[in-house]
């Protein structure tokens, strides 16, 4: 995806606040599901503490076509062609709309949390991300504390919860390795949308930032910041530039918002193809309109032509998995993970209970 060079848009600035406050976290993961839920379409049906509308960047389609990604999050339901309009450098684009799909999606979650309500409110956060992403996507945890892997990416919403849940977190934190981790599970397979979603309750460290800008252009990889209790500027800009975006949140028990908004935000892209007559890297104006299910906003860029196209990803399917909500599959992962819960505690309690052989 080619990256953004300037951005602008009617809605929150790219560093923007969450500060409402959420209940800890349930012992039972059913119930906890149930009430992440019902505070995600809540979150979902407001503007959010994300930017709202914007371009995204482009991304090559065949020779003379250039796809251009465009997030809408607060759409109220799926967007077709008649929703938007494009111009390119002033003038208006004939453009095709297609969702990007669930299968297109991966996700690498950071999460540098202390352990007590830091944690929590973490765990909390990475759970409903994970019950609202689509069928198909894939998700991966990395701790930074210290930086290893807890969970490999998989479609598995489950397998992320539990393996979050049980994980431990002590000593200094080493974000660099952890990113570098998370953007190593991201990069393999087709071409699609990648992004890491960086947890972080601790100041990141200027040569962090240094760093990540090489590391992101060659997973072809989005960063999303939420921070407690602040974000450094350049951390936002570098996210900002990658073609995510950063969010603060007033304390560790107030990242849900903040961290549904990043998934909201990945979860509602489109992609309009339309056909360009500028060679490749050149410099563009985007300007587009968007106007349907509840959605009415204006977002420009600049982006530059891609150099080539990704055969795989032109031919790759658009599919209702790309739109936003619950998909059913990880509803149903998080229903199994309660059930699971419940016959641990009570396998428990039977063996308490057993008379001690003679």
């Amino acid at each position: 995806m080619a990256t953004v060079i300037a951005l602008a848009a009617t809605a929150a600035p790219a560093a923007a606040s969450a500060s409402s406050s959420q209940a800890p976290a349930s012992q039972a993961l059913g119930n906890q599901a149930r009430s992440n839920q019902a505070r995600s379409n809540q979150a979902r049906s407001s503007q959010g503490p994300g930017p709202g509308v914007r371009v995204v960047g482009s991304i090559g389609v065949d020779p003379s076509h250039v796809g251009v990604i465009v997030s809408v999050p607060g759409a109220g339901g799926p967007l077709n062609a008649r929703a938007f309009r494009l111009w390119e450098n002033g003038r208006p684009k004939n453009v095709r709309v297609d969702p990007l799909p669930g299968s297109a999606l991966r996700v690498s979650v950071v999460v540098d949390a202390r352990p007590g309500d830091q944690l929590q409110g973490a765990q909390n956060a990475v759970a409903d991300l994970m019950i609202g992403l689509p069928a198909g996507a894939e998700a991966a945890v990395v701790g930074a504390r210290p930086a290893r892997l807890i969970q490999p990416l998989t479609g598995d919403a489950g397998s992320v919860v539990r393996a979050l849940a049980a994980a431990s977190f002590s000593g200094p934190s080493d974000d660099a390795s952890a990113l570098a981790l998370a953007l190593r599970q991201v990069r393999p397979g087709p071409a699609g949308r990648r992004a890491v979603i960086f947890i972080t309750t601790s100041p990141v460290p200027a040569a962090l930032v240094n760093a990540l800008p090489g590391q992101l252009r060659a997973a072809d990889a989005s960063l999303y910041v939420a921070a407690v209790p602040d974000v450094d500027p350049s951390l936002a800009k570098l996210a900002g530039d990658s073609g995510g975006w950063a969010v603060t949140a007033s304390s560790a028990r107030s990242l849900m918002p903040a961290v549904d908004a990043a998934g909201a935000d990945l979860v509602h892209q489109y992609r309009l193809t339309y056909t360009t007559t500028y060679p490749a890297l050149t410099a563009t104006r985007l300007r587009v309109a968007v106007a349907g299910a509840g959605t009415a906003a204006t977002a420009e860029a600049t982006v530059r032509v891609p150099a080539s196209y990704d055969r795989s990803a032109a031919a790759a399917p658009a599919s209702a998995g790309g739109r936003g909500g619950v998909s059913a599959a990880w509803l149903v992962a998080a229903v199994l993970l309660a059930g699971l819960a419940a016959v641990a505690s009570a396998d428990r309690r039977r063996r308490r209970r057993a008379p001690s052989p003679s």
